[in-house]
């Protein structure tokens, strides 16, 4: 909950199903639309910190 309102990313090169397919450090990381991965994790966890804030 900590992480407030920011996008959570699972920043792996070689994780191109539960991250973005590129390391925390590439530029490219930045750009949703420049990522090679859908970044499953990231939008579990996201998903997860709202269903916690409304208190589900």
């Amino acid at each position: 909950l900590g992480t407030g309102g920011r996008v959570l990313v699972e920043a792996s090169p070689v994780d191109r199903v539960w991250g973005i397919g590129l390391a925390a450090d590439d530029e490219a990381a930045q750009d949703p639309e420049r990522w090679r991965g859908p970044n499953l994790l990231g939008f579990a966890l996201m998903a997860a910190r709202e269903r916690l804030r409304a208190g589900d």
